[in-house]
């Protein structure tokens, strides 16, 4: 995956809201598979995206996170 330079700062504060996450879903559910994990912190941060947006009316978030998206879904099927 090629990130800009300008957009590293992004990548590294998405990649701690993940782990943040993936930790909370493992403490609290546990003996599941990883895949599910994941889908369940895809699910979350999801769920505070629409908030977000449903708060600031902001399109331009969802438009930067869908190539996010994409890869996490690519990245789950390999």
């Amino acid at each position: 995956m090629t990130v800009l330079r300008s957009d590293e700062h992004l990548y590294r504060e998405a990649e701690q809201l993940m782990k943040e996450r993936y930790a909370f879903y493992t403490k609290n559910y546990k003996g599941l598979a990883t895949e599910r994990y994941m889908v369940m912190c895809m699910l979350d941060i999801a769920v505070r995206l629409q908030h977000a947006l449903k708060r600031n009316n902001n399109t331009d978030i969802l438009e930067k996170l869908i190539p996010l998206t994409t890869d996490l879904e690519k990245a789950l099927t390999e």
